[in-house]
């Protein structure tokens, strides 16, 4: 067994608008290797990098664009975009209204009726809330790892 002692930076972010206290916990490894964990009101999300191709977590974090980071810390980053698919129902006439893939399931033959034999292959897609919700938390951290 080979053990390693790492040192990991922790920074507090607070008095944001629209979120609770953000702790964010980097550790680097080695110059291009860290991990990142993100903190906030009890939800956590984490990743690893392993080929940053620069020396350090936060330059990468600064360097990314959230849609990068989002990919790598959530396991979802899309969902049927319900809302869509009862406007454009309602636009063809046909009474859909369902706020879930099980309601769309059981929805079926309406449509079929509707978007045709392949509609389970081109539903509507959108980002995710958490997306939304993480992508803010990370606004707020870029904007503190700038000031620091």
């Amino acid at each position: 067994m080979d053990i390693k002692k790492e040192l990991t930076e922790t920074y507090i972010i607070t008095e944001l608008d629209e979120l609770d206290l953000v702790t964010l916990y980097v550790t680097n490894y080695k110059p291009g290797k860290g991990k990142l964990v993100i903190e906030c009101f009890g939800e956590t999300w984490v990743c690893c990098f392993s080929a940053m191709g620069c020396s350090s977590i936060q330059e990468f974090i600064l360097r990314s664009d959230n849609d990068y980071l989002l990919r790598k810390l959530l396991k979802e980053t899309y969902e049927t975009d319900f809302d869509k698919i009862n406007k454009e129902a309602q636009k063809r006439g046909f009474d859909i209204c369902a706020y879930s893939d099980i309601e769309i399931a059981m929805q079926a033959d309406e449509m079929r009726e509707c978007f045709g034999d392949d509609w389970q292959m081109n539903l509507p897609m959108c980002n995710t809330v958490e997306y939304h919700y993480v992508s803010k938390i990370l606004d707020a951290i870029k904007e503190a790892l700038q000031q620091n």
